[in-house]
């Protein structure tokens, strides 16, 4: 039985770009998790039924940002001592005065910021149709507002992530995230064949390794194995109120409406419980199991490096200190 503290919902599944590699550009997850806005009412029901909820993470798939409902959000959730948090990230390019405002004034713990180029020519060469001159601009209003209201939070995170177009842009990258006053943090590309760094010694000196096959090579785990912990310490909901479980999953749900009914029983069904036993090594995988058509399971499958509890314990340890309790 889980009861986490923390949730993660989609906000906004809808995205004005157009990333070649994004699986909402690609259409991948429209099947299951459709496009839409979780509007203010749902999301006031999900916070009202479960006072345990303490933390909640607001973006995934899509552009949080284009919520019209966001402030409203934002501001409720504070109200009701919620911590919320855009650490999926944002593409930053439309942001209102509200918008930026109400993240600084109801104390959004951290923004994280897609910004992989620092021309514009390198930038839109993976966020097609996105101006940087717009995010740096957001930015720079969003520190005004910091500043305003004498204000820390939100922390701020230039997230780079490495492509062959971008990797010369490295050192400026580090400039320009001191400038904006910026935590950087650098990224491996999703796809080892797409896009993919030329010099791969440099890359490693950032990143510990070249691409994501390499780092499976070296360490044994998938570089994005830390998203399964997420089906126990903070389990994601999609826009609509579907329960996906992870902020990966967009092959299948494991309840359809979580708005309704107990969420705590939603958490614990016997379908999603068998996944995570599954992801554990205990049981083998259910034929309609949505994790038969993830990476992250087949990496497991193919080293036997099954989710540990240590590993669930650890990260939820991580949480609470990174979160306020």
């Amino acid at each position: 039985m889980i009861y986490p503290s923390a949730l993660r919902v989609e906000t906004g599944l809808v995205c004005q770009l157009r990333c070649p590699l994004c699986p909402t550009t690609r259409n991948e997850n429209l099947e299951v998790l459709g496009r839409g806005i979780m509007k203010f009412e749902n999301f006031k029901r999900l916070l009202d039924q479960n006072p345990q909820i303490k933390t909640i993470e607001l973006a995934n798939f899509g552009e949080v940002l284009l919520n019209k409902d966001l402030p409203q959000i934002l501001q409720y959730a504070h109200d009701k001592g919620v911590t919320t948090t855009i650490d999926e990230g944002t593409n930053m390019n439309t942001a209102s005065d509200e918008v930026l405002e109400a993240l600084v004034k109801y104390q959004t713990l951290v923004v994280r910021c897609a910004i992989d180029g620092i021309t514009q020519k390198a930038y839109e060469q993976y966020w097609v149709g996105g101006n940087l001159r717009n995010v740096i601009q957001n930015i720079q209003k969003l520190n005004e507002f910091k500043e305003k209201y004498g204000s820390e939070k939100p922390r701020l995170i230039f997230q780079f992530v490495i492509f062959g177009h971008n990797e010369h842009q490295i050192e400026a990258a580090i400039r320009l995230s001191k400038i904006l006053k910026m935590e950087l943090f650098f990224k491996l590309n999703f796809y080892t064949n797409a896009l993919k760094v030329v010099d791969r010694e440099r890359v490693r000196q950032y990143v510990g390794a070249a691409d994501r096959d390499e780092y499976l090579e070296e360490s044994g785990k998938h570089y994005k194995r830390h998203q399964c912990y997420e089906m126990w310490n903070r389990p994601q909901i999609n826009w609509d109120g579907k329960l996906v479980g992870c902020s990966r999953n967009f092959w299948g749900t494991y309840a359809e409406n979580v708005f309704e009914g107990s969420l705590e029983d939603h958490l614990n069904n016997e379908r999603i419980e068998s996944a995570r036993e599954t992801l554990m090594g205990r049981q083998p995988a259910r034929p309609d199991m949505p994790c038969l058509k993830c990476g992250v399971y087949q990496s497991m499958v193919q080293t036997g490096h099954w989710i540990t509890p240590e590993e669930i314990q650890e990260n939820a340890l991580t949480l609470q200190e990174w979160l306020p309790a």
